[in-house]
This record gives C-alpha cells, structure tokens and sequence, in this order.
C-alpha cells in the first residue's frame, strides 16, 4: 500500500469517528432538549394556572376525557378551565358524560367554553355546562335535536335472492335492523324515544340559557345559527375567542396574568417521553380506529 493510499484511509477512519461522535451528541442534545421541556410543562402544571381543554370532532363517551375534568375540579392549582370545541355532536351518551363532567366543574371553578369553526348538537350541550360561551361570529353552532339512524339492506336482499327469516319474542325486539323494515308500530315507539331525548336536551338549554319561549322554540327546531345570529337569539354571550375567555375569568377569580396550561387526557400524552415511548401506541391508535369508525346499527345521535 502506498503511503498515499494509507493516509487516505486513515482520513476516512477518521472522518467516520468524527461523524459517529457527532450523531451521538446531536442524540443526546435532543433528549436533553426533550427532558427540559418536558419537565418545564410538568413545572406549568404545578403553579397556579388557568387549564385549557380541546374537544375535537365527533363526541363519543370518553371515559378518559371525564376523568381529566374531574380531575382538574379537584386540582388545587386548577383556578379556572377554558374548554376549546370544535365539533359537529355525536353520540346522546357521550355529550351527556362530558356535559355532566365540566357541570361539575363549572360549580367549583370558573369556566368558559370557546366555540370554534362549529360547535352544534352534542357539541353545544357540552359548551352549555359552563359558565360563559364564546364563539367567532362565523361559528356554526345551534342544530338543537336529536336523530336516530338505521341502516337498512332489506331491498338490496330481495335483488339478490335472499331472506332473512326471525323470530322474536315480540314485535318490538331488535325492530330495527339491517334486514327488515320497520313497522309503523315500531317506527311509532322509537319516535316516542327520540322525542323523549329531544325534549331532556331542549330542557338543558332552557335552564341553562334562560332563553325566552319564543327564543327557546326557535332555536329548537334543529336550525344551524351563525355566531351573530346565536347572541342574538341567547345561545352565546359573546363573540371573540380565547383573549376575551381569559380576561373574563381573571376578572371572575381577581388574579391577572396567569398561565395558560394546555391539559390532555391519558389517550392524548403530555409527556413527550410517552409520546415516543408509550407502550402499545400503535396498536391503540388501530383498536381506536376501528371501534370508531364501525357501522352503527342502532345509534341515538345529535
């Protein structure tokens, strides 16, 4: 080997030490990145702070979502929460939990819900617990009522040839399904259970809004209402956003300036170590995915 060839390779070795040596402190600089951080938002979480909560998307009955705001009516830093929704309703079930969930909250502690792009049926109900409303003056809010869905594959059978034989022990059991059509006596009971679930809904929100009764019939015929239209008719007490939800609850609990402490529930990590590392991550998010997403058979929906 000549000596040019050799102190070729030895600048090669070299340069790949350098390279390795300096992959290694780029890693630990990062996790020493990540271990601040994460240890400043735990810090957040232990002084005096206002919480703030997101709602997103379709309402399901998010056990994990119920307990984080029981949680934070019990946390003593807690002084008042603000809830962000940005949702189009969901289940009666799901809106129903939550609701009662921030109610109880909303009796110990200030709070205020934030509408965003749209916050109606389930979504609404859920923002009616606290203490003020919030919305942009283009929010879709409103869609007071209540739908029952059931898909029905009845005709596609008989296109193909096949029947569906059952028998029951009466007429009403499992009435709705994909395989027959409903009777009218049937269609008539269940419609009784939608209006029932109507009308606890349209109670909340006359309790809740002290709407007058032309209001109140008004905005329950199942409308869809701009941010602007909502203050009007009672729905909403204001249009802005987070600022004017912050200085309302500073002035509610007369202590300015505090932090704004975002709060996720154990579904969601705060922790950017159990964002990487949680075990089962993947495999979570598929069962989430496939539980929610299925086909609903018999579903009581806002």
């Amino acid at each position: 080997m000549s000596l040019e060839t050799e102190v070729f390779e030895q600048a090669k070795k070299r340069a790949r030490r350098k390279g390795f040596l300096f992959a290694i402190a780029l890693v630990l600089i990062f996790f020493v990145i990540l271990l601040f951080l994460n240890r400043y938002i735990e810090y957040e979480k232990k002084v005096p702070h206002i919480a703030r909560i997101k709602i997103d998307g379709p309402i399901i009955d998010d056990i994990k979502l119920n307990r984080l705001i029981y949680d934070l009516s019990l946390n003593p830093n807690v002084k008042a929460l603000i809830v962000h929704i940005n949702s189009p309703g969901g289940s009666v079930v799901g809106a129903e939990s939550t609701y009662m969930a921030l109610s109880q909250l909303s009796k110990q502690k200030p709070s205020v819900s934030v509408l965003g792009e749209t916050a109606t049926s389930g979504g609404y109900l859920i923002a009616i617990a606290a203490d003020k409303i919030i919305s942009r003056s283009n929010t879709l809010t409103g869609s007071i009522g209540v739908i029952l869905q059931h898909p029905n594959l009845s005709k596609l059978l008989k296109k193909i040839g096949i029947d569906v034989n059952t028998l029951r022990s009466s007429e009403l059991k499992a009435s709705l399904n994909l395989f027959e059509k409903p009777t009218p006596n049937a269609l008539e009971e269940h419609k009784q259970l939608i209006n029932e679930t109507f009308l606890w809904f349209k109670g909340l929100v006359a309790e809740k809004r002290k709407l007058s009764n032309v209001n109140l019939e008004k905005v329950s015929q199942g409308g869809i209402f701009s941010g602007r239209v909502a203050k009007k008719l009672g729905l909403v007490d204001l249009i802005g956003g987070e600022r004017e939800a912050v200085e309302y609850l500073e002035k509610k609990i007369g202590i300015s300036e505090l932090p704004l402490v975002d709060w996720v529930s154990d579904k969601e990590s705060s922790s950017f170590f159990d964002f990487i590392f949680r075990e089962g991550d993947i495999s979570s998010l598929g069962k989430s995915f496939l539980s929610n997403s299925g086909l609903r058979l018999y579903s009581i929906l806002f």
